[in-house]
């Protein structure tokens, strides 16, 4: 018997026994320790909801620390994104947030800022606000917040907002820093309540015609609006502009507002239907200040006017008010009701879809809202030539809806305008766009308002003077582009991109020096989507 060959035998059998042995040992083990039997939640304490079972789950075994809070708030976003686009989930603060810019208000100081060269610069005070009562300026540069350096750290617009917001009668010492003055001056600035409004100018574009833009529908707009068209009346207005590009809606209820200042009596401005809520039907007053037909209306809208907008321009069209000029709309109808949750956080849930007058329903489809083509669909337009040539929009006979007097205007997501005005799109604007998206004609213009302000305000009287007459002149351009080099942005200076630049400089300089008169009248007077609206009323 050969001994050394048995005791190898021998031992090969007994290290693979032994390895099978400590393998089950190691199954075993995992399936004790790593794979836990089912726990009994309910016996444990908690809750009936499978959320929270799992939530118990997660804080029991996971291997990690986690936030409950944002687990659950992933959770309700998640539930609310997989039934429409438009249904969502607010935590408190974003509500809060939220909610000072619908109701029209928040507590602060009352600036408009801009950061200019890593420091804040003040663009603007709010009339009556608590800032300009204590004397900061248009220009002032504010260095420090409580004592703490804010220039030059890098810091987020968001940071700063926090620590100038606040409390309503609290105070916050700023120092600044004025042109002119050598040392820092020192304020105390009792935090009041700022209101936020959503008209940004109401102004006579034309003689006997009136132009007002909304930014959005919040409890304000009512009020803001009669107060703007009776200025404008007593002032001569019979035919009004109304533009709502950009407007991305707000409240029903001041849609609805506005539409009463626009329609005759008793007519339907829109209706909703949901399957909890049921249908309702909204019908214009007799109150309204410019509701008579020798009283000519022009609503402007693009892609970016969504929901109340949306009813406006639908009630104008679809009962023969007036003409709606610019781009298709968003196409955004679906009515969303506020819940509040326990912690103060909200929910908005769509219970209903809007109709025109005419049966439209403004909500373009979301079947297809899980993917971010529903998000997207801008971009798609621009495309698929929508942008450009109103002819590549095709509509289904099924679609086919008719005005009070017989027009022929189509539903299926947002509304088509009576005038169609094409986005100019051209390669020459590639160069000024880049300067302007890349803050560098801002700059600039803040810079340049900053170094001039007492000598333009000497030489022109008031913005309109300054709308008027003042001009940018070339060696301007050409700093501007020679920051631009520096940027990186190589120089391509056709007479477009010259003509684009000169004229946001000189809206932003305006805007710096005379507020938001200084800057729509700028802009409108090379706007194509205006002009044509005021040539549709000179026409009448």
């Amino acid at each position: 018997m050969n001994l050394e060959n048995n005791n190898t035998k021998f031992g090969l059998r007994s290290f693979l026994y032994w390895g099978i042995i400590a393998v089950l040992a190691i199954l075993i083990l995992m399936k004790i320790f790593l794979i836990p039997k089912t726990v009994n939640y309910r016996r444990m304490g908690g809750g009936d909801s499978k959320i929270d079972e799992v939530l118990y789950l997660i804080q029991s075994y996971y291997f990690d620390d986690v936030s409950t809070q944002e687990l659950k708030d992933e959770a309700i976003r998640g539930m609310l994104q997989n039934l429409d686009p438009h249904s969502s989930y607010m935590p408190r603060e974003e509500a809060e947030q939220a909610n000072s810019v619908m109701t029209g208000g928040f507590e602060g100081v009352g600036i408009q800022f801009n950061m200019l060269n890593d420091t804040l610069l003040v663009i603007a005070v709010t009339a009556g606000g608590p800032s300009e009562k204590m004397g900061v300026m248009a220009g002032d540069r504010i260095l420090t917040v409580e004592g703490e350096s804010i220039a030059g750290v890098n810091i987020s617009n968001a940071d700063i907002i926090k620590k100038l917001r606040g409390k309503k009668n609290t105070k916050v010492h700023i120092e600044i820093l004025r042109q002119g003055h050598e040392k820092l001056i020192p304020f105390a600035i009792t935090r009041d309540k700022i209101a936020v409004h959503s008209i940004n100018i109401a102004y006579l574009i034309a003689p006997q015609i009136g132009y007002i833009n909304i930014d959005n529908f919040t409890l304000t707009t009512e009020n803001e609006f009669k107060k703007a068209l009776k200025e404008l009346i007593d002032k001569g207005m019979d035919k009004l502009i109304l533009d709502l590009r950009g407007n991305p809606g707000g409240y029903l209820n001041a849609a609805i507002a506005v539409c009463n200042e626009l329609l005759p009596k008793d007519k339907l401005i829109v209706y909703t239907y949901g399957k909890s809520v049921g249908k309702e039907n909204y019908f214009s007053n007799a109150r309204g200040l410019f509701n008579k037909k020798n009283q000519q209306l022009v609503v402007l809208i693009d892609e970016y006017s969504a929901s109340a907008s949306e009813i406006v321009a639908g009630a104008v069209q679809d009962l023969d008010r007036g003409t709606v000029i610019g781009r298709r709309s968003f196409g955004k109808g679906l009515v969303q009701r506020q819940f509040y949750l326990r912690d103060s956080s909200e929910v908005l849930i769509t219970v209903a879809r809007y109709y025109t007058p005419s049966g439209r329903c403004i909500q373009r489809p979301f079947d297809f809202a899980k993917n971010d083509t529903y998000y997207t669909d801008i971009i798609d337009r621009y495309q698929r030539g929508e942008m450009e040539n109103q002819d590549s929009v095709h509509f289904a006979d099924s679609l086919k809806y008719f005005t009070q007097s017989g027009r022929t205007v189509y539903g299926g997501g947002g509304i088509m305008p009576d005038v169609f005005v094409p986005v100019y799109l051209s390669d020459s604007l590639i160069y000024s766009n880049s300067l302007i998206n890349n803050g560098i004609v801002l700059n600039y213009a803040m810079e340049y308002a900053d170094k001039n302000r007492g000598k333009i305000h000497a030489s022109y009287k008031n913005a309109a003077d300054y709308v008027k007459h003042f001009a940018v002149s070339e060696a301007m351009i050409q700093e501007m582009v020679q920051r631009g080099e520096k940027a990186g942005i190589k120089p391509h200076l056709s007479s477009v991109s010259r003509k684009e630049l000169k004229k946001w400089t000189k809206a932003f300089i305006g805007r710096n020096l005379f507020g938001e008169m200084g800057f729509y009248p700028v802009l409108n007077q090379e706007d194509e989507v205006v002009n044509r609206g005021v040539e549709a009323l000179k026409k009448g």
